[in-house]
């Protein structure tokens, strides 16, 4: 069977679960779930990762998250490594505790962020034992539920230090009282209603978004040439770095400047400029990290390319001229 499709690049969200071998149970008291925690937490802090929503069942757990570096397997696999072995230390086993690799489905957030994080926080009550329960006793195990980041979302002190909660709590105007008495109403709606999985929208089990999110990961990450709508294992990942003068010199030839214009940091051309950041951040994420990607553009902080990474993925769902301005660039840059 064809490995699943790992689509990877800066900014990307994803939706991860991962379920014990055989189904077994994953932990086996508090002490594992706390353990497991810290092993997220030290994970996150070590690969730059956003980690927005969380729930933790007995045999799998879910996870919501960004990735502003487009290193999700590298995280991922410090992350299960740690937990694997301390398990299996404490409880004198070996072997795999999981279930074969990871799945991770590359989410379109603004289509999905919001259903996916109720999705998550419903599991706990989604199990067969509480299939018979009432609206109100189960609205009660939610609540009571610690081992998820729901808690979080409905008090400010039940918080976990390494969470993210804001990209959620702005579509409920907000992370305040009103905006947290919103999304647990929110949540608990999802109680009374004959809810659709959202997973099971997913494309060829890879890709959950519209059809036009679809489009524009092929057109900017993947191999257009082996590309089938119903065989995404086949696909390529994502092409390898490519130095950034390369990437400077096609760019200034785009917009009639010189390369030296668009790589200093207060450069005239801020369209080129911004063009020049985003191809450096999407072509060459796998060999350096925002730092040193930085470094490169005249000095300026990871923080710094990836905020511009975001300002232009949202400038070009409404700019159709600038996303056919930076595929034609990918595909020459690609194609030397």
């Amino acid at each position: 069977m064809a490995r699943p499709l790992r689509i990877e690049y800066p900014g990307a969200w994803y939706h991860v679960t991962c379920r014990g071998n055989q189904r077994i149970r994953i932990f086996e008291d508090d002490q594992d779930r706390k353990r497991f925690l810290k092993a997220l937490e030290e994970s996150i802090e070590a690969f730059n990762v956003e980690v927005h929503c969380y729930v933790m069942l007995d045999n799998h757990f879910h996870f919501l998250l960004k990735t502003p570096e487009g290193n999700l397997g590298r995280f991922m696999q410090r992350f299960n490594t740690a937990y694997i072995a301390y398990y299996n230390l404490r409880h004198h086993k070996s072997g795999h505790l999981y279930q074969g690799r990871y799945k991770a489905l590359l989410v379109e957030a603004d289509e999905y962020l919001l259903e996916l994080s109720r999705y998550i926080h419903l599991n706990p009550v989604r199990l067969k034992k509480y299939r018979e329960t009432s609206i109100e006793e189960k609205s009660k195990v939610l609540k009571g539920y610690i081992w998820s980041s729901l808690p979080g979302y409905l008090r400010i002190k039940s918080r976990d230090e390494f969470m993210c909660y804001d990209a959620v709590m702005a579509y409920m105007g907000g992370d305040d009282k009103r905006g947290r008495v919103r999304y647990r109403d929110f949540v608990l709606r999802g109680l009374s209603q004959e809810l659709d999985d959202p997973l099971k929208e997913a494309k060829a089990n890879a890709i959950l978004g519209s059809d036009s999110f679809v489009v524009r990961i092929k057109e900017q990450f993947l191999d257009v040439g082996t590309w089938k709508d119903k065989d995404y294992p086949h696909l390529k990942r994502l092409k390898e770095s490519i130095p950034l003068g390369d990437i400077a010199k096609a760019v200034a030839e785009e917009y009639g400047v010189r390369p030296e214009e668009i790589l200093r940091p207060r450069s005239k051309s801020r369209e080129a400029r911004q063009v020049l950041i985003e191809l450096g951040y999407q072509l060459n994420f796998k060999k350096k990290s925002l730092g040193e990607l930085g470094r490169e553009l005249g000095g300026i902080g990871g923080d710094g390319v990836a905020h511009v990474h975001e300002r232009i993925q949202n400038k070009i769902k409404k700019d159709k001229r600038l996303f056919q301005r930076i595929i034609r660039l990918q595909k020459k840059l690609l194609c030397q």
